[in-house]
């Protein structure tokens, strides 16, 4: 790996080379904030340039042509930058800058003796997304037949363009041709530290490094990357726009694309022979027991490579998004899903490898009785405050033994033989002292409301939590307040303190005395709420009485 000992011109990188976007890239990705710290730190630096930081790359042996491992999105940019400084000296007597600038941005050949640019190609090829649209731009081509006004890469290519088109006829009025000149000086003299990978091995050591202003390379981009390369007959397009719904099926379900690659790895059939496998290959020999998860994070890339290459891509792909269909499910479930809807409350996720294998072999009816199941155990390994990775550990080695609908039963026996179901005393003693986070107190309401056959309708904007005791104390709740501050505020997130009121009644109810928000209380619909008119004051103790009601009423939901 060859790394610059000083910072390298623009100037110098772009001479004699060609640079291109790997497939594993995001498209161009910079908004207006990122491009225009760029360009005023050009221009506020001195007559040297500015330093642009660092500029990772791959080269094949023998070829001119650059791979930008890292700092695709300061490159897309500076050529955007050089290309409206050039439209803009073009047809004036700034000869040397234009033949300057036309030579940084294009390959030029020593044979053709026109000022046509077209008939040249530029130095820099973008990814596939944005290639066409990019290329149009700089050899200055009608673009709209290339522009995709649906994609954000596009609208960003062209904000860039207009912001700097702006910023450069400003220098124009300010400074004239002259001082547009000496800011082109200032661009092709910055630099960057440039590190070199011509060996395949370097380059994904590369992998791991962030630019000052890009964007991180995930396992996402490194797996597309290594999926791109083992494709074979397979179309590579098609390829692309499968990995591309994936991704925008988990994101826009506010899923993260690498969280889904790692659980979906460790739920599929013979993940622990892989990593077996991959374990033999790194010389460990000893191998008598299963691992759990059987796929650690610092394995994913290694492991995905050889599931590539076992299976091949084109299945690879067609079973990713389906998995990608099924855990859309699981990050953001419709309303009568309303155990993986009390799963997400919790915000817990170590329990989707062992969905994703259930809701893959089993029918819709037994999916359920499963998913039931293991809300009702995560809820109970939660409120008992266990070690997390005890209960991923279980639902790991469940996963392994779900085969056929016929043994769903077994498998829902094992989970009633968890111990979380055998301490009822400490389940309850722990549960009427809870004060969950507010999605999940949420949600426990709302289960309690289900089960006295009432619903709320959540996306009405006047359905709020009450805290019954208020967050703002005035008037009697003053008096708990003074006495002590702490023990008030322990209380007051309490669920025993907490309903659900409609309407808008909860803005008028806020920080009423408890007599006043009596009147309130009988006027609702919801019988947790209705059963607040039953008590004669509010305080502490109440709260403690209330919260065990609450558990009598719950207690029976996650059995």
């Amino acid at each position: 790996m060859k790394v610059s000992q000083e910072p390298i011109k623009i100037s110098d990188i772009l001479k004699d080379k060609t640079f291109t976007v790997p497939l594993y890239q995001r498209e161009y990705s910079w908004n207006l904030e990122q491009v225009s710290d760029l360009f005023y730190d050009i221009s506020e630096s001195d007559d040297n340039g500015h330093f642009l930081g660092s500029l990772l790359l791959y080269q094949t042996e023998g070829s001119n042509k650059m791979e930008i491992v890292d700092g695709q999105q300061r490159m897309t940019t500076l050529f955007l930058l050089l290309f409206s400084i050039l439209k803009s000296l073009s047809n004036t007597d700034k000869t040397k800058a234009i033949e300057r600038i036309n030579s940084l941005l294009f390959i030029i050949d020593p044979n053709d003796l026109s000022d046509d640019v077209t008939s040249s190609e530029p130095r820099l090829e973008t990814g596939k997304r944005d290639k066409y649209l990019f290329k149009a731009i700089i050899r200055n081509e009608d673009y709209s037949a290339y522009k995709d006004g649906r994609r954000r890469s596009h609208k960003n290519l062209n904000d860039t363009l207009e912001f700097f088109n702006q910023r450069v006829q400003e220098v124009i009025k300010e400074q004239g041709l002259n001082g547009l000149t000496k800011f082109a000086e200032k661009v092709i003299k910055s630099e960057f530290i440039v590190m070199t990978a011509e060996k395949y091995s370097d380059k994904l050591l590369l992998f791991k490094t962030i630019n000052a202003r890009g964007l991180e390379l995930t396992q996402g981009d490194l797996i597309k990357n290594e999926l791109c390369h083992d494709l074979g007959a397979y179309d590579i397009d098609e390829a692309i726009d499968n990995w591309d719904e994936i991704r925008s099926r988990i994101e826009k379900n506010g899923g993260n694309l690498d969280v889904f690659l790692f659980h979906y790895l460790n739920s599929i059939d013979g993940c622990q022979d892989l990593r077996q496998l991959l374990d033999k290959k790194r010389g460990v020999e000893k191998w008598d027991k299963k691992n759990y998860p059987p796929a650690p994070e610092k394995y994913v890339f290694d492991l995905y490579g050889e599931l590539i290459i076992k299976i091949g891509p084109q299945k690879f792909l067609e079973d990713l998004l389906n998995a990608s269909n099924s855990y859309s499910i699981f990050i953001n479930p419709s309303n009568d899903k309303v155990s993986l809807n009390s799963l997400k409350a919790m915000g817990v996720n170590k329990c989707f490898p062992l969905l994703l294998t259930a809701i893959r072999k089993l029918n819709n009816e037994n999916f359920d009785r499963i998913s039931k199941a293991i809300d009702s155990l995560t809820f109970r390994h939660s409120i008992l405050r266990k070690d997390p990775k005890e209960l991923e550990r279980f639902y790991y080695q469940l996963s392994e033994t779900i085969t056929l609908d016929s043994e769903v039963d077994s498998i829902i026996s094992k989970i009633k033989e968890h111990p979380n179901f055998k301490e009822e005393d400490k389940f309850k003693a722990e549960f009427i002292i809870a004060s969950p986070k507010a999605a999940v107190s949420k949600m426990i309401l709302d289960r309690i409301v289900r089960k006295h056959s009432e619903s709320i309708d959540w996306t009405n904007k006047d359905v709020h939590i009450e805290h019954i005791m208020p967050q703002k104390p005035m008037g009697e709740w003053d008096n708990l307040f003074d006495s002590d501050e702490f023990e008030y505020k322990d209380y007051l997130n309490r669920l025993g303190n907490l309903t659900i009121l409609q309407d808008k009644k909860n803005i008028r109810a806020r920080n009423k005395d408890f007599k006043d928000k009596k009147e309130f209380y009988k006027e609702s619909r919801l019988t947790i709420t209705k059963s607040l008119v039953e008590y004669n004051k509010w305080d502490y103790s109440e709260i403690l009485k209330r919260q065990e009601y609450l558990y009598e009423q719950s207690k029976d939901i996650w059995n």
